[in-house]
């Protein structure tokens, strides 16, 4: 999580978010929304300071850093940032999925590899004897 400069609950070994309910918080695309949020700890208001639309990393960090609101972000996000601040509970998982289209050729050829019974020989040799 990361938090203003000045904020006080920047002390410590961290925070558990049923703490924040009453916080102010950022909405932005790169952030753990709002409603997530609520969703985690079963309530609380969870208000949003700020919403920034745009997915500029930095940004939301200068945001955060200029007392615009709180913003919670995987931990890869807020490597360096000096005033995050870890959440403690409960535990937030942050999952990325990429899908990918093959080109028409490469996805033919390989289902129809996969099409094929398996080979008894080896990879590397060849099918006939020496």
């Amino acid at each position: 999580m990361v938090t203003p400069r000045s904020w006080p609950g920047c002390q410590g070994n961290g925070l558990a978010l049923s703490d924040l309910t009453d916080a102010l918080w950022l909405r932005a695309p790169v952030a753990v929304p709002v409603e997530r949020l609520r969703e985690l700890v079963g309530g609380g208001r969870f208000r949003a300071a700020l919403r920034y639309d745009g997915e500029d990393l930095h940004t939301v960090l200068n945001l955060a850093a200029a007392g615009n609101g709180l913003v919670l972000l995987p931990v890869s996000a807020a490597a360096g940032v000096p005033r995050r601040v870890p959440l403690i509970a409960p535990r937030v998982v942050h999952r990325v999925e990429v899908l990918y289209a093959e080109p028409a050729g490469q996805a033919a050829a390989l289902a129809a590899q996969l099409r094929q019974p398996p080979s008894s020989t080896p990879p590397g040799t060849s099918a006939r004897g020496s």
